[in-house]
């Protein structure tokens, strides 16, 4: 009787080490270290993305109050521009004028918002028509000209809303060669009014001012 007492609590014992022992095989599987996920890469503020973007402005100011201007801007660092501006035909002390010019454009955001430094460089037509009393002749039309190269450097602003963009800058336009044609009879000075325009806006250093420039740059 205590024989068979001892033989069944040992077979007791076995089967209870049998199961314990497939459980902790069963729970216990091997496999590769845990990793833990990438952190999120830190954005820098101050990146850029290295586009292109293309746009057109319009703007009015002095000394040729209208003017629009294609636009290239690489990196919101750098923007590249080609422009005509024009003075509609304007009458000035009985002469009258217009003006117009084509010019190239660079502007620099060096501190990457809407503050800029900018250079253009170009070339302005001037024409004057008026009539002339000559002795002995009547009243003679005759035309003048000038085409000046200049240099345009300026300081303003030109911020950016989505795709609308919005500014305004001022500098200085300074001659650097001046031609002129006339069709004046030999002898004949022109009329002081148009000597006077001519010398003031093809030869002397001028203001400029860019009133506002509104367009859009996508």
């Amino acid at each position: 009787m205590k024989s068979k007492l001892l033989l069944g609590a040992a077979a007791f014992a076995l089967a209870s080490l049998a199961i314990h022992s497939t459980a902790f095989a069963q729970t216990a599987t091997p496999g590769a270290p845990q990793t833990e996920a990438p952190a999120p890469r830190e954005t820098d503020a101050s990146h850029r993305d290295g586009s292109v973007h293309f746009g057109v402005l319009g703007g009015v100011g002095f000394p040729r109050p209208l003017a629009v201007e294609g636009v290239l801007e690489f990196d919101r660092l750098i923007l590249l521009g080609a422009e005509y501006s024009a003075l509609p035909t304007t009458t000035f002390s009985g002469v009258q004028t217009s003006m117009w010019a084509l010019a190239a454009d660079a502007r620099v955001f060096p501190m990457h918002n809407g503050f800029f430094v900018g250079l253009r460089v170009g070339k302005q037509h001037l024409g004057e028509q008026a009539s002339i009393g000559v002795s002995g002749v009547g009243s003679v039309s005759a035309t003048n000209s000038a085409d000046t190269t200049f240099i345009n450097p300026r300081l303003g602003f030109l911020w950016n809303w989505h795709a609308l963009a919005i500014g305004f800058d001022a500098g200085v336009q300074i001659p650097v060669l001046t031609t002129t044609a006339s069709t004046l009879p030999a002898g004949v000075s022109p009329p002081s009014g148009a000597a006077d325009l001519s010398h003031t806006f093809s030869q002397s250093v001028l203001p400029t001012v860019d009133l506002l420039r509104i367009g859009v740059v996508m």
